[in-house]
């Protein structure tokens, strides 16, 4: 018999697929409906249906395959090697064994921000970025912690949303600023979304306290590095609520829809497991 646990997750993964394939195939059928009223202006309707079907299916397509490459260039994303960060790489091949993973990609940027965030069109092609700080600046316990909210995110295939997310936000950046463009992916992902990986990812590890910890030096203003997220461009500009910690603190940068994935309401909650 199905937990309820394994029932819950599979409708996550559901609802996260068919949520980044709407939105692969919206814009992608905007441009193709362009094209096509086009080429039906100059006197060719039946090529117009050709242009509509093939340029929409074509773009969806590509937004599909190539958000997830995008976003990990963006933010200046590289090969982690297991001999520089072994403990790192150890703890990620142990969580992938209790979770029924295949071990993701390790990915490194540079920055003394300790930060972390997932990225995928499935779990067998996932990346599991983290940042330079990360290793050094948490216990074993801690960084235990904020891995497995990260993978928890592979399962759930949250990161197939992820990638199609910033896709659409970062040209709306033109239109309505760096900041408007990560609340836009907030919104699309889903509020909440971190809150939820946390509760899970403390079922997952054998000290739990270790991940509200996490949250809490991550939160700490002192260690907030500038500028936050890390790269340059619209791109990495919006995937500010990809992150574990979406640096906030100190900043002046308010929850988009609601306090509940800032590090310091989770780590408060996390207290009370």
């Amino acid at each position: 018999m199905r937990s309820p646990e394994n029932i819950d997750e599979k409708r996550t993964i559901h609802a996260n697929r068919h949520r980044a394939q709407t939105l692969c195939l919206i814009p992608a059928l905007v441009v193709g409906a362009v094209l096509a009223v086009v080429v039906t202006a100059v006197g060719q309707p039946l090529v117009a249906i050709a242009v509509l079907v093939v340029v929409t299916a074509a773009l969806a397509a590509w937004t599909w395959r190539t958000a997830p490459g995008r976003v990990a260039r963006a933010v200046g994303a590289r090969p982690s090697r297991e001999e520089d960060r072994p403990r790192l790489h150890n703890l990620v091949d142990g969580l992938c064994a209790t979770m029924g993973l295949p071990s993701p990609t390790i990915l490194v940027v540079d920055s003394p921000q300790p930060n972390a965030m997932a990225l995928g069109r499935a779990p067998g092609s996932a990346a599991l970025i983290v940042t330079s700080g990360l290793d050094g600046s948490l216990s074993l316990v801690e960084l235990e912690g904020v891995l497995a909210h990260e993978l928890v995110h592979i399962k759930r295939q949250d990161t197939v949303l992820s990638g199609v997310a910033i896709s659409l936000a970062a040209p709306a950046s033109l239109l309505i600023g760096a900041q408007g463009a990560a609340d836009l992916v907030h919104r699309l992902v889903g509020p909440g979304r971190e809150f939820s990986a946390d509760q899970r990812a403390a079922t997952v590890v054998r000290y739990p306290v270790g991940l509200g910890s996490a949250l809490r030096i991550m939160a700490d203003p002192a260690t907030v590095a500038s500028p936050w997220p890390p790269g340059g461009g619209r791109t990495a500009a919006a995937t500010r609520w990809l992150w574990i910690d979406p640096g906030t603190s100190g900043r002046g940068v308010a929850p988009a829809d609601g306090e509940l994935d800032d590090p310091s309401v989770r780590a408060e909650a996390l207290s009370l497991l």
